[in-house]
């Protein structure tokens, strides 16, 4: 599994908390229509480790089975929509973006359970 990881900020004149909300409710319906994609993971930046502002409102994880799958769902019609709307409530200028292959150290056992 490989995915792109996208550390975002929002676009100067935007309310950090408007961006997040814009993220999660609308962004993450169009980034589903995505071709090959096997799954999308938002991180929502709630505070940073010494309890000031997150440096960065969040981190996307879009994950494909490989680098060949992603290359071909980042050339379609769909990822070229995810982009355009990102421009809409991302700072572009301060984006943060790579390409990782995903190595699992410590397996989550509690997925799907409940405390």
């Amino acid at each position: 599994m490989v995915e792109r990881l996208t550390q975002w900020h929002a676009r100067p004149g935007l309310d950090r908390e408007q961006a997040v909300r814009y993220w999660t409710d609308h962004h993450a319906r169009l980034v589903e229509r995505v071709p090959r994609l096997e799954a999308y993971v938002q991180h929502v930046a709630v505070v940073a480790p010494d309890g000031s502002e997150p440096p960065y409102a969040g981190l996307g994880e879009a994950r494909f089975r490989s680098f060949e799958d992603a290359a071909r769902a980042t050339e379609s019609a769909e990822w070229a929509a995810v982009l355009e709307d990102a421009r809409t409530f991302m700072d572009f200028d301060r984006l943060t973006v790579a390409w990782a292959e995903i190595r699992v150290v410590v397996p989550d056992a509690g997925a799907g359970t409940e405390d």
